[in-house]
């Protein structure tokens, strides 16, 4: 075993024994979302995934998974009662759970594939349309299919149309007794108490009428278009059908008499017309099928707006859910058919919900505020939007707004609004983050509320692990991986959009957060990279405002370019305290490889064109911006590096890769011969080198950058790690050690630097110490200690799932544990190695989880008797459902029959009954026959 200088082994207290696996918690969604499901009543959501989980999510750490269906996708997804969370599985199998008990309490396959579901908050049923066209009842309080069924009513209806699967379900709004059935030809108002098809809505296009068609050639000839869904207005007097075409058809529920037939741009569409101008510039793309609609109501569900996805033209660049405010609804007792029809042609308002870039919206659900009835579109506050990508999108209603995501939502969810482009994790003081925490604008109550948290324990260490991610729309969210106090669960939010004064090309690439001095550095993909303080936002007066807004750019020491614009002038006034801008970088040197923010003042960035820069973040100033590329190497003697610093010319044509920064560190230790300690930046690049750097003090009060050395190792450099040789602790530069300097103190220091193939500890700038080579590939490794002296270890994650744990200095191995059953290559390079030993392991396109290589002497949940983690509680027995809403005295005078929810359940039992009695019949005449048969 090699002895540094100290003469000691800085893991000397270790063995293979004192080291296991905790499984910690998870954060984020295994998979995208395919499908959602809310109760305001318990105020929970439900999210089904394309891999077969379901999560419900309630008030800040109320977070509950249920893996029902492995690699297939969740298709339908409903809360029942407010206490049956019941889902659709892409192996067809109806799955009841309780939220109280979260115990699976029924499964149920039908012997046809389900293509619809519908429940209704105040029912036991379970309305399931199947693809051969029935529609068939399952008792979910009793676990079992209902004997009640309703037969194909298309092929009733529609005797020569093809056979069709159910397309929807929708019962009344108002009575238990009618229910609305979409099929492809037509749409069928069944009353399942009389047994009978009270009306048929078949819609048909005329000849010489647009329709839905933007082309032209497609208007001389008859057209029945598919219908896709359907809605019942929240009185029940009228219906809306869609179709394939992009149509939308308002209809009297009553006589079935056709109101107005319209797309999102024009009405009567229905209705031949001598010469026909498409209102589209792009007539030649197909519309879009209308595939969701909801038809929303305020608190007086008179007042009725429309939200469509779908319907607009194919080749439009906006995509969004088209959303038409109509208001109160004329009485139709004293309004005519074409008065009727009229209303919905002329909305009062019209405009389209965005939704981001490069994704289309899929499905969406409404968030009501109290009430979960007219299908969950009672006096709603907001939408949240399913992406094509897996995404959601969540969107004030009725304004439109983008909503506060960090405030609104837990933090699994935060992860997919939009999905994360950026991971990082950092260490902060309990104190300083609280402070942090305290600082953050209140921005009205959270979205959800129900559920109870599970006792958890507060963590050993006074430093909590930030999780920060980066998103595609600029916004970087911060919030405790710790999940250890209630405090905590908070996010912290902010963007980078307002700082580049722009909302598109904002994506984050990379984040850096110096969490002693609360000072971040976040990365947008056009390569800019903007530089945050967290402090408090003095008042400042018009004057100094504008001054600030007008100031000029800092330029490099050569002066070639502007690269550091000032924008504190761009400060939100409305802040009191918070994250501030400060500064933007941008040398223009190609995309942002590496960031490294010091808690010592300075940031270092890497690029694309191989160029490194480094900023004194005290004045602002850069003070190094050069090409790595071969620095150091005598260039006629390499061919690796036939480029000389500063070329940033292509590199194809001369067949060779150019030298990239891709690891960046900041330490403070004494270089091998110096009798004092220096400010070292250790650079490790693509092409397996470790470059070394010296920060020194020049005159005025500023630094310099000197290169000192660079060794050459096996493959890229994935991490440079320092380390104390004396104490046994990481030397990452920190303001404690800092300060020390000018007493004089020699830190013996070492670097550990890692690549795929290997990991040297290297002492700066150009000793090799000792070597350690590997046979299974190494994506992440950081350093880990329990207490300072000799629990310090190197802990590695291998290609294969395996987390290797290796003395210091020796780098012999000490253990090895699997972590293969979560273990995803796509995603495992995302993963980060804590000081204190956790390990954020990355496990899924949207999910990560949290581990401790220190056994279970980390634990954070509460666990039973046996050991089992305690879950959260989701189901509070106190609140209660509200009464569903009833006729109408108007349609109770016109003949409507008033049915409560007993009523209903009676058809259950009197079905059941009759088969009870068709069997008891049956069983009588087989034995009269078997008696006759004797006596023969």
């Amino acid at each position: 075993m090699l002895k540094l200088k100290s003469g000691r082994d800085l893991s000397s207290g270790l063995t293979a024994q004192a080291l296991g696996l905790e499984d910690i918690a998870r954060f984020g969604i295994h998979g995208g979302i395919s499908v959602l499901a809310f109760d305001p009543v318990q105020s929970l959501l439900a999210a089904g995934t394309d891999t077969g989980r379901v999560y419900v999510f309630g008030q800040p750490g109320v977070e509950v998974e249920f893996d029902l269906c492995p690699g297939k996708p969740i298709l339908h997804l409903r809360i029942v009662k407010s206490i049956y969370l019941v889902s659709v599985d892409g192996n067809n199998a109806v799955t009841v759970l309780s939220l109280d008990t979260k115990d699976v309490l029924s499964v149920f396959t039908p012997n046809s594939p389900i293509t619809a579901m519908e429940s209704d908050p105040a029912l036991d049923w379970l309305f399931l349309g199947l693809e051969n066209g029935l529609t068939i009842v399952y008792d979910v309080d009793r676990g079992t299919k209902a004997p009640y069924r309703i037969g194909n009513l298309q092929k009733t209806a529609l005797p020569r149309a093809p056979m069709s699967p159910v397309l929807f379900i929708a019962l009344h709004p108002r009575s238990f007794q009618v229910i609305l059935i979409g099929y492809e030809n037509c749409a069928v108002v069944y009353s399942m108490v009389d047994e009978n098809i009270l009306l048929v809505l078949a819609y048909e296009v005329p000849p010489g009428a647009p329709g839905g068609d933007l082309h032209p050639s497609q208007h001389t000839r008859s057209r029945f278009p598919r219908l896709t869904t359907g809605a019942w207005h929240p009185n029940g007097h009228h219906i809306v059908t869609a179709y394939e075409d992009g149509c939308f058809v308002f209809w009297d529920a009553k006589e079935g008499v056709l109101l107005q037939a319209r797309t999102v741009e024009d009405t009567e569409v229905n209705i031949a017309r001598q010469s026909y101008v498409s209102t589209s510039d792009i007539a030649d793309n197909p519309r879009e099928p209308i595939y969701r609609l909801a038809w929303c109501c305020t608190t007086n569900p008179e007042d009725t707006s429309l939200l469509i996805a779908g319907g607009q033209p194919g080749s439009l660049p906006l995509k969004g859910i088209t959303y038409m405010e109509f208001g109160p609804t004329p009485l139709i007792q004293i309004t005519s058919y074409q008065a009727q029809g009229d209303h919905y042609s002329q909305p009062r308002r019209q405009r389209i919900y965005p939704v981001p870039e490069g994704a289309d919206p899929v499905d969406f659900i409404m968030i009501p505020r109290m009430s979960p009835y007219y299908a969950g579109n009672h006096d709603p506050f907001a939408l949240l939007v399913i992406l094509s990508s897996g995404e959601l999108y969540s969107i004030e209603y009725p304004t439109g707004a983008a909503l506060p995501v960090a405030s609104m939502f837990p933090p699994s969810l935060c992860w997919i609004q939009p999905r994360m482009s950026a991971f990082s994790v950092a260490s902060v003081r309990r104190e300083q983050w609280i402070g942090m925490m305290a600082s953050k604008k209140r921005q009205g109550d959270a979205m959800l509320n129900g559920g109870a948290p599970a006792r958890s324990r507060l963590r050993k260490f006074d430093t909590r692990n930030i999780v920060l991610t980066g998103h595609s729309d600029g916004w970087v969210r911060l919030w405790d991986a710790s999940h250890g106090e209630l405090e905590d669960s908070q996010i912290l939010d902010l963007s980078i959009a307002d700082a580049l004064e722009r909302s598109v090309d904002v994506r984050v690439s990379a984040i850096s957060f110096a969490g002693q001095m609360g000072e971040m550095s976040i990365a947008c993909e056009t390569g800019e990279l903007v530089y945050f303080k967290f402090g408090l936002n003095r008042p400042i007066s018009p004057e100094e405002r504008q001054r600030r807004l007008e100031s000029t750019d800092v330029m490099e020491p050569n002066g070639r370019l502007q690269v550091i614009r000032h924008i504190s002038g761009r400060i939100d006034p409305q802040m009191k305290e918070g994250f501030l801008p400060v500064f933007v970088l941008s040398p223009q040197r190609g995309p942002i490889t590496a960031v490294k923010n010091s808690d010592i003042g300075f940031l270092a960035v890497g690029y694309q064109f191989g160029t490194l820069a480094v900023v004194e973040l005290r004045s602002m100033s850069l003070i190094y911006l050069e090409d790595v590329n071969g620095l150091g190497i005598e260039l006629s003697n390499n061919r690796k590096f036939p480029l000389r610093p500063g070329d940033r010319s292509s590199t194809q044509s001369q067949g060779v890769q150019l030298e990239i920064p891709f690891s960046l560190e900041f330490s403070i230790m004494a270089l091998e011969g110096d009798g004092f300690s220096s400010i070292i930046l250790s650079v490790g690049t693509n092409l397996g080198r470790l470059l070394t750097f010296r920060i020194i003090p020049v005159r005025g009060g500023m630094h310099a950058v000197q290169f000192v050395g660079a060794v050459q190792l096996k493959g890229k450099v994935i991490a440079t790690i320092p380390f104390d040789t004396e104490y046994g602790v990481s030397a990452v530069a920190s303001p404690t050690i800092l300060q020390k300097l000018p007493q004089g103190i020699v830190i013996s220091g070492a670097l550990i630097a890692v690549t795929p193939e290997e990991a040297r500890v290297i002492r700066p700038a150009k000793t090799k110490m000792t070597g350690k080579s590997f046979d299974d590939k190494v994506l992440v490794a950081g350093l880990s200690l329990l207490r300072q002296g000799d629990t310090l270890v190197l802990v590695c994650l291998t290609e294969s799932g395996f987390i290797r744990i290796y003395a210091v200095p020796s780098l012999k191995e000490i253990t090895s544990l699997s972590a293969q059953k979560f273990h995803d290559v796509r995603y495992a390079s995302r993963s980060i190695v804590s000081l204190n030993g956790d390990v954020l392991l990355g496990i899924g396109k949207n999910e990560s989880a949290l581990f401790n290589v220190w056994g279970k002497a980390m634990a954070v949940k509460a666990t039973g008797k046996n050991g089992e983690k305690i879950s959260d509680s989701l189901y509070d027995v106190m609140k209660k459902q509200p009464p569903r809403p009833a006729i109408s005295t108007i349609q109770w005078m016109s003949g409507t029959k008033y049915v409560n929810a007993d009523d209903f359940d009676l058809l259950s039992t009197y079905a059941l009954a009759i088969v009870f009695v068709v069997v008891l019949i049956g069983i009588v005449q087989l034995e009269v026959r078997i008696a006759r048969n004797l006596k023969g």
